[in-house]
């Protein structure tokens, strides 16, 4: 009898630790905030990378020092923000720039309420703010650091009748559908991609590209970081579905998707040189440490099109391409995609990066798949990288002989660009 009193005591002892230090950080936060009565709406929020951003408004006019701030137990933090007021308006966002906004990897373990903070003269107001998108709360895994991962749950909650966005970081390992990177090496199979021929022997793009993304995977693992391969072998993929080139990044909830490639151009080239593909409306650091990287092997390319800085190019639809892609699914009695002018023309950029990057394959044509990320708003950050020019001479010798230089340069970045010691 003794045993069953013990028993049960020390299964209420656990349930009251459980509800009593489980809850003490929100109790906390709560405790300072008990005055809030008005709301932010949420019109978007996203994961893109590494990075959340989140915009919202309100329909009044609101002080011009007002700022967003994140709020712990013993703790108030300012987020670079911007606030677009007017008489009737008061709006916010973190960043324009999809790879910018509050950076979840430096975060620290805790529970945390996103508020907006008004300052009027003496005065201090907050504001909550309340999802009005289609969208539900969101899971993230920072990447890998000294073997350790945080977890980073982004949730809606409402509390005694308020309506709060909560992020909750805790300590955790990644599991076995998480990773850090995902790699991308180009074509496979059947689909060779460019040919480059040197002293009369081929070389094939897909065989290069693939050597290459090898040494790079375990150039990255040796960093600590988990990385996937969309192809570990000469096989051919399909661009979307499941498994689908497009589709793994996203599957396996990576970070970043580097898709390998190698240029060409018809006729006798000039000049070779790297080309990093980046997405729409991004901060470029990352885009420029690769280049440079990989130019001190093979120089920049001399590419004057699509080109925003050396080495760092954005290929997008123009209207005219929209119009022609049209056309073309009409003749084939397919439904026209809704695709943004000025959005990624490149697939392993555009339908990697989900509703950031303007993803459109939804679908509605059988014959090109389903992207079921394609209106995701959590997804990798996607590069392609054009590392040389197959079909010239200078830059296929070093392809040839220095694969290990290419993988090295590559890994570099990526340890410079994510601060890896």
């Amino acid at each position: 009898m003794k045993k069953i009193i013990y028993l049960i005591l020390l299964i209420s002892l656990l349930i009251f630790s459980y509800f009593y230090f489980i809850n003490k950080d929100e109790k906390s936060i709560l405790s300072k905030l008990d005055d809030i009565n008005e709301e932010f709406y949420i019109d978007d929020y996203k994961i893109f990378g590494t990075h959340f951003n989140i915009s919202g408004c309100i329909d009044k006019k609101i002080s011009n020092e007002s700022k967003i701030v994140l709020v712990s137990m013993d703790d108030e933090t300012d987020i670079e923000s911007t606030f677009d007021i007017t008489e009737n308006k008061s709006c916010f966002y973190l960043s324009s720039k999809n790879n910018e906004g509050l950076y979840l990897d430096d975060l620290k373990r805790g529970s945390y309420l996103l508020l907006v903070k008004e300052i009027n003269n003496q005065d201090v107001k907050y504001y909550t703010l309340n999802n009005k998108t289609n969208y539900s709360s969101l899971e993230y895994y920072t990447i890998t650091k000294n073997n350790e991962n945080n977890k980073i749950n982004i949730n809606f909650e409402s509390i005694k009748n308020k309506n709060y966005v909560k992020i909750d970081v805790v300590k955790s390992k990644l599991t076995d559908d998480n990773y850090d990177i995902t790699i991308d090496p180009g074509h496979g199979g059947n689909d060779v991609g460019a040919i480059g021929i040197l002293n009369n022997q081929k070389y094939y793009e897909s065989d290069l590209t693939l050597e290459i993304a090898l040494l790079l995977k375990q150039e990255l693992e040796d960093l600590g970081l988990k990385v996937k391969l969309t192809r570990e072998n000469d096989v051919n993929i399909d661009y979307y579905g499941d498994g689908g080139r497009a589709v793994i990044p996203n599957e396996v909830n990576s970070k970043y998707s580097l898709s390998i490639h190698l240029n060409s151009a018809q006729g006798i080239m000039s000049y070779g040189g790297v080309e990093v593909y980046t997405p729409n409306d991004v901060n470029l650091e990352f885009a420029k440490i690769l280049a440079k990287n990989i130019s001190n092997i093979v120089g920049y390319s001399k590419k004057p099109t699509d080109k925003l800085t050396n080495g760092v190019y954005f290929n997008y639809f123009t209207k005219s391409d929209i119009e022609e892609s049209n056309e073309n699914l009409k003749e084939d009695g397919m439904e026209p995609y809704d695709i943004k002018e000025g959005s990624p023309y490149m697939y392993m950029i555009r339908e990697v990066g989900g509703v950031s990057t303007y993803a459109y394959q939804d679908g509605r044509n059988i014959e090109y798949g389903l992207n079921k990320y394609y209106n995701s708003n959590k997804t990798a950050e996607p590069y392609l990288i054009e590392m040389a020019y197959i079909n010239y001479d200078d830059d296929l010798n070093q392809l040839i002989n220095n694969k290990e230089l290419f993988a090295e340069s590559i890994k570099e970045a990526v340890k410079e660009y994510l601060n890896i010691s």
